[in-house]
């Protein structure tokens, strides 16, 4: 007599539709738990992001003006500084030094205080600037500040 193999024997494997079910509404009962400091920190990023960008433009527009041996000057964007800005290029027949748009501007506030934003050939700024940037709205805000000193420098302590 020859002894066939056996067939395996076959399990079924995998979830029910009650075990499912179940880890979904585990995932929406974290997801609902989560979303508000989710909110946070999304707004706390993007008021950093703003921070460095503005810190960036003038960085670039000091550094610009040295180069340049000229005054170099950020204005803002046709619909304000939270649109964007940029670094108007002193040789007025060549293009701008840099055009930063802004994205996501619909929550963002940039108010600026002190009449113009330069740097002399010297790499000193015009006059003492403060960029104070709110983020959000309501309860859900948050709100930073960017210091540019006399000599050029900046800081970001508000007080």
């Amino acid at each position: 007599m020859v002894n066939w193999p056996q067939p395996p024997i076959r399990t079924e494997r995998g979830f029910t539709l009650i075990e499912l079910m179940i880890v979904l509404v585990i995932l929406a009962v974290l997801t609902i738990v989560a979303m508000p400091s989710f909110r946070g920190f999304i707004i706390e990023q993007r008021s950093r992001a703003t921070l460095v960008d503005l810190r960036i433009a003038l960085m670039t527009a000091r550094s610009e003006a040295i180069k340049r041996n000229r005054k170099v000057l950020v204005t803002p964007a046709a619909g304000g500084w939270q649109e964007g800005w940029k670094i108007v290029n002193p040789d007025a027949s060549e293009p701008d030094i840099l055009e930063h748009a802004q994205s996501g501007s619909a929550d963002i506030a940039i108010t600026v205080t002190g009449s113009s934003v330069g740097f002399s050939p010297s790499g000193r700024a015009a006059e003492p600037v403060t960029f104070t940037v709110i983020v959000g709205s309501g309860t859900e805000s948050l709100t930073r500040c960017l210091k540019l000193k006399p000599g050029g420098y900046m800081d970001d302590n508000c007080a």
